[in-house]
């Protein structure tokens, strides 16, 4: 299993780090998909029908927030240059509306529960694949800053898994993940200011080190928060992983569950660091 996990890794790895490399209409496209998956493995914890109102509206909804929103004309212009966004706060509002209507329309055939989940994937997923995306292309430090809260989260998930086999104790979070420890927590927060030093000592300094320790650390955490978020909406549908589609780690949701709170919260955070 360990094998398995260690393969998908470093091929997918490597592959994501080629795609963020390149940045522009390739982190686009790629993460818009990738949050397009995403929300497929979300409604079928639901067993919301794939091809059912709400789902289909919730992958158009998606993208279009995905896409769409932003201060400044939304990611799609990275692709077709010109086009117009739309304020996020305008696109909730409709999302929002249009999904307390499916119900009415269709005559309850899926129930309000159905269309509540996949509006909560909607604009979890959406905009927080959208927060991740924007800060790879947040000026000219993008790729420097995103790489550095990838490896924190990274490294934090390694640091946890290890120590906390290692060490054991008290657990975190029991009835969300049983296997997650204290010790494994802490470990991955004391490991998550490294890849900030080795920017520094080999001259990659977006920030004052304070500011890159500091990033790294609040990746570390909110990275560990989204891992149980995710967690809990799995248990709720008494499924181990989202999906199938990485051997040896689930589905998509399963691996970007950290990335996509760490990413999000790291994009909001950028204004306050020097």
């Amino acid at each position: 299993m360990l094998r398995q996990r260690v393969i998908t890794a470093v091929i997918g790895g490597g592959g994501f780090f080629a795609i963020l490399y390149l940045g522009g209409p390739w982190i686009v496209v790629f993460i818009g998909i990738v949050a397009a998956l995403a929300f497929g493995e979300w409604i079928h914890l639901k067993r919301v029908p794939l091809w059912s109102l709400p789902a289909v509206l919730g992958f158009a909804a998606l993208e279009g927030i995905f896409f769409l929103t932003g201060s400044e004309g939304g990611l799609l212009q990275w692709v077709w240059p010109g086009s117009v966004g739309f304020d996020l706060d305008e696109a909730v509002w409709v999302v929002v509306v249009l999904f307390v209507l499916i119900p009415v329309l269709i005559r309850n055939e899926q129930t309000v529960l159905d269309t509540a989940f996949t509006l909560l994937g909607v604009l979890y997923l959406g905009i927080l694949f959208r927060d991740f995306t924007w800060l790879r292309l947040s000026g000219e430090h993008g790729l420097a800053v995103c790489t550095l809260v990838l490896l924190s989260v990274w490294a934090t998930d390694s640091a946890a898994y290890f120590v906390g086999r290692r060490v054991r104790g008290p657990k975190l979070a029991p009835v969300l993940s049983p296997n997650k420890t204290l010790s494994g927590s802490a470990a991955g927060i004391l490991i998550s200011p490294v890849p900030a030093l080795v920017f520094f000592a080999v001259d990659i300094r977006p920030y004052s080190l304070p500011g890159m320790v500091i990033l790294g650390m609040v990746a570390s955490f909110a990275g560990q928060v989204g891992d149980l978020a995710e967690s809990a909406v799995k248990r709720a549908f008494g499924a181990k992983d989202s999906g199938n589609l990485l051997p040896g780690h689930g589905g998509v949701l399963d691996r970007f569950d950290s990335l996509l709170l760490a990413g999000s919260v790291a994009y909001h955070l950028l204004g306050y660091l020097r």
